[in-house]
This record gives structure tokens, C-alpha cells and sequence, in this order.
């Protein structure tokens, strides 16, 4: 099974697509259930929610549509930057399979938006090492978390990547802390402007994410096939990790600076989940994006088939018993 994933075969992307959809089999074979966070989600989010209330299949549809773009995403990533040596579709296999196994999140929530709109931030954050000239990715990244967080209101948390970077790497580019400032202004200057000229009242936006951040966090339930899930896949990252150091070690600087970013987006979205526990269920389509690349790099480098060969069917059988208990249940 791990020599066909690990094919450039245009098939396999097939093979995945079909697998995403088959993790949400739940929602429609079952009954859909009613989006419940938009209670966190940020304005955009909402006035989308708006649009779909009423019609829960399309919410759910909508969701696996985001979803799905999320996971391909990474194809694109891996394509444009090289984290792993060959084209592979591995990284979006473990997105879906990471995800797969929490039926509870498989909803449209305003965090798998916001994590496309980051996993772009990624990819043009990293651009900015291709060169030694002033990059104006730090202007257009910015943008993209401001935009963000008009879906998601904690967003903002990563502008720390942004300046930890800046700070790390390009100590000497005083103009690109300028720019990170403005590409991070730009969407709320356009977002008062708006509401200056539809409500007359420029403060408007400012009510908006006050009481979106008063309300109290409420995670969804979840069961107990669900958590042991969530420490399957994080004992499976902690077990490629080490695989992923050594392979590090023979990269390119650049190479290793990717993933030193991607390191630190993961680290942020921890400290998030710790800070704000009630978004811990939907912040897995966050941390999980990082972690489907540290599982994926050990998938396509490791030397002994057998071992990628058992942590690839230890992820598959538990995202396969819990969709098993979860149809059962319903």
C-alpha cells in the first residue's frame, strides 16, 4: 500500500479525493447535524453561515469542499517548494487521514477557511527566502492573516510567525517590519471602510470582534474513539519527528528554514489551543497541517518499507474503526 501512495501515479490523487469524501460518510449517510460554531466564527464567517442557514446539507457540502481544497493545497506547497524531493501526494493522504479520524469537526467551520488562507501564508512566507533582495512577501502574507481573521478572530496569532521570522532570518530588512504593519492594516482599513459607508459607523467592526471575543468558548463533545484518535496521530508525528531531524540535516538552508517555519506555525497553533481551549476541536485543521508534512516526509524517505508501511496502516485502521463506531451510533 505505501509503494502505491508513494507514486506520482495520477491515480492516487484519485484514490485520496475518494478517501476525504468516504471520512465524511457520516454526514451523508447520517443525519446532518447543524453547524454549531458559528458562536466563534468572525463576521465573514458568519454572514456566509447566514447564507447557508437553513440548508444543512449544503453547510456539510460546503465544508468537505474546503476541506478537500485544503488538503490538495499542500500538493501545491510540496510542488512549489520542495519540502519533500519528489512530486507526492502523501502530504494531502495525511491531511485527510489526520482529519478523517474526528468525525466531530466535519462540519463547515470558520477554522478550515482560515487554514487555507495560512497554508497560502506558508507558501509565500517561505518564498521570501528565494532571494536576498527586500521581499514584499511580507506585505501580501499580512494581508492574508488579516483576511483571515475576518473567518476566524485568532488568526492574528500568527503574525508572530511573520515577525519571528523577520527577526530570525532578515534581520537586516528594517522595511519589511513596515510592510508587515501595513499588509496587515490594508483588509481593516477596507473592512471600516465598509462599514462607515453601509452603517455609517466605522466602530462597527470593532463591536463586532468585542463581542465575538466576550462570548465563551463551547467545544463540541467528543467521543472517546474521537480522543483516542487525536493521540494516535499525534504519537504517530512524535514518531516520524526524529525521522524528519536527520533528514533535515542533509537539506539545502533553505529547505531547512521551510521547515523551521512550518515548526513555528505549529508551535503557535499549540500555544493557541492552550490560550483559548474551546477552539481546540477545530484548531486540528490547523496544527494538522504541519503534522500531515512531518508524516509525509517520513512516508516518502523512510528506507524501510515495512515500518512506513505500519504507521500508514495504523492511521488508515483508526480513522476506518472510528467512522465504523460513528456510523453505528447514529
Amino acid at each position: 500500500m505505501l509503494r502505491f501512495f508513494r507514486s506520482s501515479s495520477s491515480i492516487v490523487i484519485i484514490v485520496v479525493f475518494l478517501i476525504g469524501v468516504a471520512t465524511w460518510a457520516h454526514h451523508v449517510l447520517g443525519e446532518t447535524t447543524v453547524n454549531p460554531s458559528a458562536l466563534y466564527g468572525a463576521f465573514m464567517f458568519r454572514m456566509l453561515d447566514g447564507w447557508l442557514a437553513g440548508i444543512p446539507e449544503l453547510q456539510m457540502w460546503s465544508g468537505l469542499i474546503f476541506f478537500l481544497l485544503a488538503a490538495f493545497l499542500l500538493i501545491f506547497v510540496n510542488n512549489r517548494l520542495h519540502l519533500i524531493d519528489k512530486i507526492s501526494y502523501l502530504p494531502a493522504l495525511s491531511y485527510v487521514l489526520l482529519i478523517g479520524g474526528v468525525p466531530e469537526i466535519h462540519l463547515l467551520n470558520p477554522v478550515v477557511i482560515a487554514t487555507i488562507l495560512l497554508i497560502a501564508s506558508f507558501i509565500i512566507l517561505s518564498g521570501s527566502f528565494e532571494s536576498e533582495q527586500l521581499s514584499y512577501s511580507y506585505f501580501f502574507v499580512p494581508v492574508l492573516i488579516s483576511t483571515a481573521m475576518f473567518f476566524c478572530q485568532y488568526m492574528y496569532v500568527y503574525m508572530l510567525a511573520v515577525w519571528i521570522t523577520i527577526v530570525l532570518w532578515r534581520p537586516g530588512y528594517w522595511r519589511e517590519w513596515i510592510f508587515s504593519i501595513l499588509g496587515f492594516s490594508l483588509p481593516l482599513f477596507f473592512a471600516f471602510s465598509w462599514f462607515y459607508l453601509v452603517d455609517d459607523d466605522c466602530t462597527r467592526i470593532g463591536d463586532l470582534f468585542g463581542e465575538i471575543f466576550s462570548i465563551q468558548q463551547v467545544a463540541p463533545s467528543f467521543s472517546i474513539p474521537s480522543i483516542v484518535f487525536f493521540g494516535l496521530g499525534i504519537m504517530a508525528v512524535i514518531v516520524t519527528f526524529g525521522h524528519m531531524l536527520r533528514y533535515l540535516g542533509s537539506k539545502k538552508i533553505i529547505v531547512r528554514n521551510r521547515y523551521h517555519v512550518l515548526f513555528l506555525f505549529a508551535l503557535i497553533t499549540i500555544g493557541l489551543m492552550v490560550a483559548v481551549p474551546g477552539i481546540i476541536p477545530f484548531a486540528w485543521y490547523l496544527l494538522a497541517f504541519p503534522m500531515s508534512f512531518i508524516t509525509a516526509n517520513y512516508l516518502a524517505t523512510v528506507k524501510s518499507i515495512r515500518w512506513g508501511a505500519i504507521v500508514l496502516s495504523v492511521l488508515f485502521a483508526g480513522v476506518m474503526a472510528v467512522q465504523a463506531i460513528f456510523l453505528s451510533t447514529e
